[in-house]
């Protein structure tokens, strides 16, 4: 009697769920069900199942969380992750490439494809570089539409400095006008040193892509990423307080170290953050929250980078 395929689903739609269950099980899959993300984690530590059909948009903990942290373990890593996502939704499908989907299918979707998909035969795995993803995304957005190339970065597919400042002046106005909270993250590069040298520029470019992808991973769809300098990337989060970017800061720094991505010199490529809070009460605006982000983010490289610090009046370093 052939080995049963063991496969798990996870839906917070019940009766979607269900039914696909159904017809799986008509397949000769044993099937186990989760209704969100929390429950994939905790029924993958007692059943590792070697495919996962999952809902991108889960709660407690969603798709894209899930699919990260089951790639990240060891025990996990292995199993098949089949991801759905609404249809046309580019950014879904480019992040859940970059965090380790092994198939992505776009809603609506009946039960005879996703059947099929998960029992197909294995194909040989190819694992797309970093560099690849963005460039196919780059050259996409610039064919669809010849504006994208005068508010993105060339290098990195990011928005670009100039496109930037005009966002950030109009969330700064939003957050100021319906309170809001916005917060600012500036991010950089720790201990450049060789990577400086335009005799390593490719090793540099290389370096941001990987950190590129990161962010896209660690991002949702309303965040506003770019390469605001050389060797630096803002985040601006709407909605967001300090306590939030901090969690973000946190994930995408702990990313960067465990990466492994080494730089001229054998030493293993690390980062540094900043983040300010914009206060409707400042007159200063979106200048001023760059500028509070930035002194931040020279107080973690001060302490030795590797860490991000929150900006209040008292982060400047002693010289």
């Amino acid at each position: 009697m052939p080995k049963q395929l063991q496969v798990m689903l996870a839906d917070f739609d019940s009766e979607r769920c269900d039914a696909l269950a159904a017809d799986l099980t008509k397949a000769g899959c044993k099937v186990t069900k989760a209704a969100n993300g929390l429950e994939v984690l905790e029924n993958c530590t007692r059943s590792i199942p070697e495919v996962l059909v999952m809902e991108a948009f889960l709660p407690r903990r969603n798709g894209f969380e899930v699919l990260k942290a089951l790639k990240a373990d060891a025990r996990t890593a292995a199993t098949r992750v089949l991801l759905l996502i609404d249809e046309s939704d580019d950014y879904g499908n480019s992040r859940a490439r970059l965090c380790g989907a092994d198939a992505v299918m776009a809603r609506p979707v009946n039960s005879e494809d996703v059947v099929s998909a998960v029992t197909a035969p294995v194909p040989a795995a190819v694992v797309p570089a970093i560099d690849n993803i963005l460039d196919a995304l780059d050259t996409r957005a610039r064919a669809e539409n010849p504006l994208v190339q005068h508010i993105t970065d060339a290098a990195t597919g990011l928005f670009n400095r100039a496109y930037t400042d005009l966002k950030l002046a109009e969330e700064c106005k939003k957050a100021r006008r319906f309170q809001i909270p916005l917060s600012c993250v500036v991010i950089a590069l720790d201990d450049m040193g060789a990577l400086a040298s335009p005799a390593h520029a490719e090793d540099l470019r290389s370096a941001m892509n990987e950190v590129a992808g990161l962010l896209l991973c660690e991002s949702r769809d309303i965040d506003h990423l770019s390469r605001y300098q050389a060797h630096e990337f803002m985040l601006l989060l709407p909605h967001t307080d300090r306590a939030g970017a901090s969690a973000m800061a946190r994930r995408i720094l702990d990313s960067i170290s465990a990466r492994g991505m080494q730089v001229p010199g054998g030493s293993n490529l690390t980062a540094s953050a900043g983040i300010a809070a914009f206060c409707a009460e400042d007159g200063d605006g979106a200048e001023g929250l760059v500028t509070r982000a930035r002194d931040a983010l020279k107080v973690s490289r001060h302490w030795g980078g590797n860490r991000f610090t929150l900006h209040s009046p008292d982060t400047a370093p002693k010289t």
